[in-house]
């Protein structure tokens, strides 16, 4: 099994020694809760930097706890409800139980934010809680017909503890770097997640020091994970790490880092992970420089990326710009060979829901070289893991826009519709692309719709392609239909 138990639990009594009480985080899995908490901060009700996921609770309650109900515009009065509602289940002690079923006609290829099916058919029981000490959760999923082979899961269970402001966890949990609603450039919820431990900055208060505390709430996460052993490069490690901040309320900055590095032949003394932490690995800057950069000394295979979410400067709320720029090598410590992705977003009420849209542009062709993004010469099987890309959705060299909307009514049914137009693999000549190894250029159309019942969450989900491919990871039809059942045990 891809992830493994014992580094899930393996850490458990070690994290299970901190005494301070611990807290959960919203995941990737929930688009519309999202859209709660970005309508909230778009308004100044939540002040903590919110595009690090998955992001913790304390942060959040923290604001909204002290939000004045007088300063709540009515139309958010139900989404500040739904949040608090939410807060108070996941963070209050004790544990529950869940069990979901989820199917559709095929696997689900292409992902975005708030996806939670991955294949044909999945069966998936979870226990999560929160103690003095401890969260957890323990998800076990059963696959059926998978697009990777593996049928037994433990994909998003982890165990977590909170010391001082700190975040302590180990397990595998889905990541998300960036303000995209449609894929993040540096890191999704595309490919499975990789097992790993992790620390997080809990609350985001700014510094007290007058030299800092212009930067504003901050906060910053960082991970040290594993990749699977059938690769070029077995075993090679995935590092990442996150800094956000909110110099202004209107204003928050991401910078990211993640990189490759390790694995079975290639170094991983002290000194390799200096370099790759000062970013000395460009052929110069190394003993043997690149002439056989198989066995050389270099130290990894890096990305970094700058992405930004801006409050449009006036006074009644008419949206957000947001972006992101990631580079695929380094000059002057600065990203190069860069690819980019930009965005606008509003969230406005109609009748009783509450309405969050984006339009979404992204284009991951280098603008150095083509077959280069998530491509290098010694991590040969790319910037991805179990045939996905860690990256994008889409993968490299595509050109992608996307229009989405988002509404949760007061009824609490919600409902999700978007369009996309997709240049994928743009030059058709890519050997490690995850899905085409043809240019293949479609449109996409998606619904989703989810209500509560007395005995669970029915969600389904309709997904049209104006053109049927054969892709790598297999077939993708025109139609795909999914539905699916989540009840408390």
């Amino acid at each position: 099994m891809r992830q493994s138990v014992a580094l899930i639990f393996g850490c458990y009594l070690a994290v299970g020694a901190l005494t301070t009480q611990a807290e959960p985080w919203l995941d990737t899995r929930d688009a519309w809760l999202r859209a709660d908490v970005e309508a909230l901060s778009g308004h100044g009700i939540i002040n903590t930097p919110i595009t690090t996921w998955p992001l913790p609770w304390a942060r959040i309650v923290k604001d909204i706890d002290k939000a004045s109900l007088i300063d709540v515009p009515d139309e958010l009065m139900p989404a500040l409800m739904r949040l608090k509602r939410k807060a108070r289940i996941e963070t209050s002690k004790g544990s529950r139980s869940e069990l979901a079923l989820r199917a559709g006609t095929q696997g689900r290829v292409l992902r975005d934010f708030g996806d939670s099916r991955r294949e044909k058919a999945e069966i998936t029981s979870r226990n999560m809680g929160v103690t003095q000490s401890l969260a957890w959760n323990i998800e076990a999923t059963k696959a059926f017909d998978p697009l990777d082979g593996e049928e037994e899961r433990l994909d998003n269970s982890y165990v977590a503890a909170v010391w001082d402001n700190w975040i302590f966890s180990a397990g595998a949990q889905e990541r998300w770097y960036g303000p995209g609603w449609d894929s993040s450039l540096i890191l999704s919820n595309n490919a499975r997640p990789i097992p790993a431990l992790s620390v997080q900055r809990n609350y985001a208060d700014p510094f007290e020091s007058d030299w800092l505390s212009w930067i504003g709430p901050w906060s910053v996460s960082a991970f040290a994970g594993q990749l699977e052993s059938d690769r070029f490069i077995p075993h090679a490690k995935l590092l990442g790490m996150s800094v956000t901040f909110k110099p202004f309320q209107s204003l928050e900055i991401g910078l990211r880092r993640t990189a490759q590095w390790g694995g079975e032949g290639r170094p991983e003394s002290l000194s390799s992970l200096i370099d790759l932490a000062i970013g000395r690995t460009n052929c110069d800057e190394i003993e043997d420089g690149c002439e056989d950069r198989l066995n050389s000394n270099e130290a990894g295979n890096q990305l970094a990326a700058i992405d930004f979410n801006w409050r449009l400067p006036t006074e009644r709320y008419v949206g957000s710009l947001y972006g992101q720029m990631v580079g695929e090598d380094e000059a002057g410590y600065a990203p190069s060979r860069k690819f980019y992705q930009l965005g606008y977003k509003n969230s406005f009420s109609y009748g009783d829901s509450l309405i969050t849209s984006y339009i979404e542009y992204a284009d991951t062709e280098n603008e150095f070289a083509k077959n280069l993004t998530y491509e290098h010469s010694i991590y040969q099987t790319g910037y991805r893991t179990e045939g996905r890309s860690i990256g994008s959705t889409y993968d490299a060299d595509t050109e992608s826009i996307t229009i989405g909307l988002l509404a949760s009514t007061k009824g609490g049914q919600r409902y999700k519709v978007s369009v996309s137009s997709v240049d994928m693999n743009k030059y058709g000549t890519g050997d490690n692309h995850s899905i085409s190894s043809n240019q293949t250029s479609f449109y996409k159309a998606e619904i989703s719709f989810e209500k509560p019942l007395s005995q669970g969450l029915l969600s389904l989900n309709m997904t049209y392609q104006d053109k049927a491919f054969e892709g790598l990871l297999g077939a993708e039809d025109k139609l795909n239909v999914g539905l699916s059942w989540k009840m408390e045990l």
